[in-house]
């Protein structure tokens, strides 16, 4: 089992703004989402945390003319991992994202690592 995994995925997903959409009342997800999610897989290469407790650093490099809020991004990020590198995304306990620019290559850099289980407190 990997304590740790680190990736990049040579895209920017798309802002919580442009991850779903609807169509006579349905909600759907775009497919620009589809895609990250699906680019988030293939660059895991099949690594996998078994973890209860798992933190995650997601560093943006965004290109030129790109632009947005740090918080519009993690929602795709997270959903991307859940099924093919985490088996859900309620086992994210910790997360760090950050915003940088690098105008020839955008990315998204993605660290995960587990996190130890914390020991509950009997009720008496």
């Amino acid at each position: 089992m990997l304590t740790s995994i680190r990736f990049s995925v040579p895209l920017i997903p798309p802002s919580v703004n442009h991850y779903k959409g609807t169509h006579r009342g349905r909600y759907f997800v775009r497919d620009e989402a589809t895609a990250f999610k699906h680019a988030v897989a293939l660059c895991a290469q099949g690594q996998q945390i078994d973890a209860k407790r798992v933190a995650i650093n997601i560093t943006l490099f965004l290109g030129k003319g790109d632009r947005g809020d740090v918080d519009n991004y993690p929602k795709c990020v997270l959903d991307g991992l859940k099924g093919c590198v985490v088996k859900s995304d309620a086992s994210f306990k910790r997360m760090t994202v950050e915003l940088e620019r690098d105008w020839l290559n955008p990315r998204t850099e993605i660290e995960l690592s587990a996190l130890p289980d914390l020991v509950k407190a009997r009720r008496r």
